[in-house]
């Protein structure tokens, strides 16, 4: 079941977020986005099997920013 995507700035925060959103059992998948997938142009996409509020919580804990899509 797929719940969201988180947009991510670079592939090291991308990797970054789903190490520590698998680590609390959240499923996750990285996917690069196009320009038209994303308003700013290279960004990263985190695909979220699970609780978004739990992964929002986790990552706004852990200092990494990201936006909702």
């Amino acid at each position: 079941m797929y719940n969201g995507t988180i947009l991510l700035s670079s592939v090291t925060w991308a990797i970054r977020a789903q190490r520590l959103l698998e680590g609390h059992g959240m499923r996750t998948n990285i996917r690069k986005l196009t320009k038209s997938g994303s308003s700013k142009g290279c960004a990263y996409g985190l695909d979220v099997r699970g609780d978004m509020q739990k992964a929002r919580r986790l990552l706004n804990a852990h200092g990494i920013r990201y936006q909702v899509d």
